[in-house]
């Protein structure tokens, strides 16, 4: 499969993953990965092919401005027990860089496949409706 094709998969995967409320994003597609956001597109979830090192990275990242990344990653940073539960012992919340951040799950494969698109999309979606309840608590306590 080629990656466009992959990544118009796993959109439509996951939306069909998600409850109702959480469906409509908008999905942006670059290179090897695609960006899925609601409200700020700083603030988004990332699936992102890494084909030489054949790894498929699975995340939410925060590249708005330091204060608020830094504000969002301490806020999951508190919840990393909580979020290793749902998600699984994979999850990792981390300064990406000097200035963004990310909860994120890195992923082997084999193929860019079908059977990959879904296990990507599944994952996608469990990370949705696990993290978006959480921010939106944490924009509206903040």
């Amino acid at each position: 499969m080629r990656i466009q094709q992959f990544q118009v998969s796993i959109v439509e995967s996951t939306r069909k993953h998600l409850p109702r409320n959480l469906r409509e994003f908008q999905a942006r597609a670059f290179f090897s990965l695609v960006k899925i956001f609601y409200a700020e597109p700083k603030i988004h979830y990332e699936v992102w092919v890494r084909g030489e090192d054949r790894l498929i990275e699975v995340g939410l990242h925060f590249e708005a401005d330091k204060a608020t990344n830094d504000a969002l990653r301490n806020y999951f940073s508190q919840r990393t027990i909580e979020l290793r539960a749902e998600l699984g012992a994979r999850i990792e919340v981390e300064e990406w860089t000097n200035s963004w951040s990310r909860v994120h799950e890195v992923v082997p494969y084999t193929a860019l496949d079908q059977k990959t698109a879904d296990e990507i999309a599944g994952k996608l979606a469990r990370m949705i409706a696990t993290l978006e309840p959480m921010r939106k608590q944490w924009r509206k306590h903040r």
